[in-house]
């Protein structure tokens, strides 16, 4: 074989290919475009039904119609509720568990401190954060305690320390 035809088959065999991936590319683009207006349309037919219905009624609604799986990456993290099991974490020591949404606590829970600065000290749970962390939802509880003397704090727990620097008090 020639020098000549040797490079004539490998601009041959780089003209198929780049005309492949230019097709394969053109179909991706389509595609993709596709994909994006009917994720706006899913986005847009959730929010009317939640103006409709409210976040738990939209929840509930597609929970009865089986369609939770399917609309999961379209509900946004605005309440913990809405966070799936796999995405509420427990961290402590680098460790991660899952924890199921119903023991995320909800706000005015009475809870105590077991240690550190404020042990001793009870209260109520005032308000309650979740980020999407690295790792998965991170979930802030900010307290409102109360000392012994009568006298009153504020702090931030996170939902990892629960039964270690902190519990809940069942009344």
């Amino acid at each position: 074989m020639t020098e000549g035809t040797k490079d004539d088959f490998y601009i041959e065999e780089l003209k198929v290919a780049l005309q492949e991936w230019h097709k394969s590319h053109k179909e991706l683009t389509k595609l993709t475009d596709e994909r994006r207006q009917r994720a706006r349309l899913v986005r847009n037919l959730l929010s009317i039904l939640k103006l409709q219905k409210g976040e738990s009624g939209t929840r509930d609604l597609l929970e009865a119609r089986g369609l939770t799986v399917q609309a999961r990456p379209f509900l946004t993290i605005d309440t913990l509720h809405t966070a799936g099991a796999a995405t509420v974490v427990r961290r402590r020591k680098g460790t991660r568990q899952a924890v199921e949404p119903a023991t995320v606590l909800e706000k005015g829970t009475r809870v105590k401190m077991l240690a550190g600065m404020y042990e001793g000290y009870s209260g109520v749970i005032a308000s309650t954060q979740a980020r999407q962390g690295k790792r998965g939802l991170d979930v802030t509880y900010f307290l409102s305690l109360q000392g012994t003397r009568g006298d009153r704090k504020r702090t931030s727990v996170k939902h990892g320390a629960l039964n270690k620097s902190w519990h809940v008090l069942n009344d």
